[in-house]
Order: C-alpha cells, then sequence, then structure tokens
C-alpha cells in the first residue's frame, strides 16, 4: 500500500518496469527539475537512487552495487547514492563514476546545481568506511 498526497497541480508518472520504492528520490528530483525554470543538472548525465519520505530524508535500496553497473554503463558520470549505502557502493566504484552521497532532496537538489554548473571539488564523497 502507498500514501496518497493532495498537491496544488497534477503529477502523473509512468515509467515501464520500475517497482518499488528506490526511485522516489529521482522522482522526486525530476518534479523539483519541472517545477524550476532552469535545469537543476545542466544537461550532465546524474543517475541515482533512493527511497524518500515525507520529510525529505533518503534511505537505503537493495542491490546498490548493481545500480552503480547499470548507470555507468549507460553513461552516467555521477551517481546520487543513499548515505546509508556509500559504503557498500563505494567498495566497488565502476570506473568513471562519481558516488555522490546524499541524506536528503535538499542535499541531493544542491549536488545537482554544483554538478550542473561544474563545481565539483566540494561535493560529499561516498568512501568505503
Amino acid at each position: 500500500a502507498g500514501t496518497d498526497h493532495t498537491f496544488p497541480f497534477p503529477i502523473d508518472i509512468k515509467l515501464a518496469d520500475v517497482g518499488g520504492p528506490s526511485a522516489g528520490l529521482m522522482f522526486a528530483l525530476g518534479i523539483v527539475d519541472k517545477l524550476n525554470p532552469e535545469s537543476l543538472t545542466g544537461g550532465k548525465f546524474i543517475a541515482g537512487t533512493g527511497t524518500i519520505d515525507d520529510a525529505g530524508k533518503v534511505g537505503p535500496i537493495g542491490g546498490i552495487q548493481m545500480k552503480t553497473i547499470g548507470a555507468r554503463q549507460a553513461g552516467a558520470e555521477y551517481f546520487l547514492t543513499p548515505a546509508d549505502n556509500c559504503a557498500a557502493a563505494a567498495a566497488h566504484v565502476p570506473d568513471g563514476l562519481t558516488l555522490v552521497k546524499v541524506d536528503t532532496i535538499d542535499d541531493a537538489t544542491k549536488a545537482l546545481q554544483k554538478i550542473g554548473k561544474g563545481d565539483t571539488a566540494g561535493l560529499p564523497r561516498c568512501t568505503k568506511s
């Protein structure tokens, strides 16, 4: 069962072959991007995963290493990674993929803005420990 919310505008997300809550963060960021006049990503290829709750907290997901591999194979250079998945994801990072640690939707939004502007030096990164 899901949670129902009332928004001041219609939201209709249809994406084949997506099940479970692990796309919550990326769906939420897609909505934020549509509500802003400027692109959050600046056209950069950014992937990510994570559940999201009503307070904007990003939660861990299963199969993080397979998701990072798939994202890199598809061309992503950055991967928004739930903080609680960072150590597991960092254990086997695909070459050319930067794991960006996010704990909230605000963290993720700020990271997207920085990546979009090419200001990536201060991004929070995932480490093995």
